[in-house]
């Protein structure tokens, strides 16, 4: 080789130990990703039981290429690094103590700095409020972020977990519904622990009234909505009281709250809202009044007997009501036909014996008082509703009053949507479009514990005009309702919610046709104790025990819509309720 050549050489050789040299010693974890060592055979025992994670990490410190000798692949090595780092795995001396509160910490019993290796089953928080389901969207709409329907998900049941590495450790959703979430007293490793209880709720200490209240001769003179009550005796009070059947015994003194016409949801009074003089009520608790009992009705199999259909007493007054209670619940299609829609007759019989059925498309115009409510920006599907009138849609409160879920909806937010069969297609000729221009919630709505009295009303701005898709359906009185709310007879939920159980929101989730199932009403006892949230006597629960073989239920999407009954005597369709979304989906 000559001179130059080989001072070339030299020169191309320092060049290129210059370029490589930075990156040849790369860290440990960087390391093990790329590099496979043969594993270390100290003795005859290790030879046997390579990668194992108790003696590789538990009884002695580990590294990451180590971790990742034992599991073998790279998300399970990482899933647990994040686990070791946290319990402090690579700082504690290995005494015998110590390897066992490693261990305890590695299996999630306990934790040991953000306790992002939590698997305990504590479900409840610090200030004693009892977790949500990590599955759920009641009372609290859960993130999309944490995904339960990964395999690998740690957020199981309602048990307090720390999926976003917050600081402050472990926490989860509270079932309260003016606490969204809240943090958790967990056990922490090697300290003593006394497991959380459930704060004791608040308990009214003033009586409640029996009766509505019709007895009541306090002094309270505010309503609920903060208004001060009317003189009784005031011009205003003694019109609006003209065409009224006052119990004659009910002493209207002064101002105060009274009940003098027997109303359910107990004293009122008349009050001036910006020189509209309305009713509103008082802020009293009622004893609940149970639905059964009262007048005996005849039955005979479970059906009332009825030769003579005479014709339907109107009870509201078509100036405020408007038209459509004469002939409601009588669909163009199938009663006034003298037919039926496939699957009425389970829902007859249900009245005799118990059967139980999955999920299906609706027939068209089987539902004429389906509504769609609709949501103006962004577009899209916000709950179900029952048209009632041709001026007044009936709907759950939840869906236009929800503060957890960021719902307080106006006239300008909202549209119904009336003769709809297809959830996504706009039906020429068939559907209607029409703007609200008035949102009525019940006055005593509670969104902050069980969603009592979880009712709205909704005024058109233009009455529509009834087709034979387009029909309300019955508002039942009082007789009606004890007759068809017994345990085992059998409501239509009918909704355009979703098919399954995900996060999806993709078309492939959702249906293209109204979606119908018929659903038991439950016991009242057993309703009650199948849940933690307050049941009165203004709700009741209808679905499938758990042994139940086939299911379903109503989903997100279905909130709101009706769970209709067909009352024989009349031949007429009237709501036992408003959907409020249920556990169980249909399968």
């Amino acid at each position: 080789m000559t001179e130059p050549t080989s001072k070339a050489a030299v020169v191309l050789l320092l060049l290129l130990h210059s370029c490589v040299a930075n990156n040849v010693f790369l860290n440990s974890h960087l390391a093990s990703q790329v590099l496979v060592r043969n594993r270390r055979a100290n003795q005859i025992f290790e030879e046997m039981k390579p990668g194992n994670m108790e003696r590789e990490c538990v009884e002695e410190i580990c590294d990451h290429e180590e971790a990742r000798e034992v599991f073998e692949q790279p998300d399970k090595t990482e899933t647990f690094w994040v686990k070791y780092l946290d319990c402090k795995g690579t700082q504690m001396t290995r005494t015998a103590e110590n390897i066992n509160l490693v261990r305890q910490c590695i299996e999630g019993q306990c934790i040991s700095g953000q306790g992002l290796n939590y698997e305990g089953n504590v479900n409840i928080t610090k200030t004693g409020r009892m977790c949500q389901h990590w599955r759920h969207r009641f009372p609290h709409p859960i993130y999309r972020e944490y995904n339960v329907s990964e395999p690998n998900s740690i957020l199981v049941e309602n048990f307090c977990r720390n999926p976003d590495k917050n600081p402050d450790g472990p926490w989860c959703f509270t079932q309260d519904p003016t606490v969204q979430k809240e943090t958790c007293r967990v056990p922490t490793c090697g300290e003593d622990f006394v497991p959380p209880t459930v704060a004791p709720k608040s308990v009214r200490t003033t009586e409640c009234l029996p009766s509505y209240g019709i007895d009541y001769v306090g002094d309270l003179d505010i309503t609920l909505g903060g208004h001060t009550c009317l003189q009784w005796s005031s011009p205003e009070a003694t019109a609006l009281s003209r065409d009224k059947e006052f119990i004659p015994e009910v002493n209207l003194l002064s101002n105060k709250c009274r009940n003098p016409d027997n109303d359910p949801e107990g004293p009122w009074c008349y009050v001036d809202v910006s020189g509209n003089i309305t009713v509103d009520y008082c802020d009293l608790e009622l004893c609940d009044d149970p639905l059964v009992g009262g007048e005996q009705m005849t039955e005979t199999g479970g059906m009332e007997r009825s030769v003579l259909r005479p014709a339907k007493k109107l009870f509201f007054n078509p100036r405020t009501f408007g038209q459509g209670e004469s002939d409601c619940g009588q669909r163009p299609l199938f009663e006034k036909q003298n037919k039926k829609d496939a699957k009425e007759d389970e829902l007859l019989e249900s009245y005799r014996e118990k059967r139980i059925v999955g999920g299906d498309d609706a027939e068209v115009a089987s539902a004429p008082w389906q509504v769609m409510l609709y949501k103006r920006s962004p577009q899209e599907l916000l709950c179900g509703a029952s048209l009632i009138s041709d001026q007044w849609i009936l709907t759950a409160a939840h869906c236009i009053l929800y503060p957890p879920w960021n719902k307080n909806f106006t006239t300008s937010d909202i549209l119904v949507r009336l003769g709809k069969h297809n959830r996504a297609k706009f039906e020429r000729g068939v559907e209607k479009i029409v703007a609200i221009d008035e949102i009525i919630v019940h006055p005593k709505y509670n969104w902050k514990e069980n969603l009592n009295r979880d009712i709205a009303l909704l005024h058109m701005r233009r009455p529509v005009v009834f087709t034979d898709e387009i029909h309300p359906v019955c508002l039942p009185n009082k007789k009606v309702a004890k007759f068809l709310m017994t345990e085992g007879y059998k409501g239509r939920v009918t909704g355009w919610g979703n098919l399954k159980e995900t996060w999806n929101p993709a078309a492939r989730n959702l249906p293209t046709v109204l979606q119908q199932i018929h659903l038991p009403i439950v016991d009242q006892d057993i309703c009650r104790a199948s849940t933690s949230v307050r049941i009165t006597n203004n709700m009741f629960c209808a679905g499938y025990k758990p042994e139940d073989s086939q299911r379903g239920d109503a989903c997100e999407g279905d909130s709101g819509g009706p769970f209709v009954m067909k009352y024989p005597a009349e031949n007429r369709w009237v709501p036992g309720g408003r959907g409020v979304v249920g556990r169980r989906l249909r399968p």
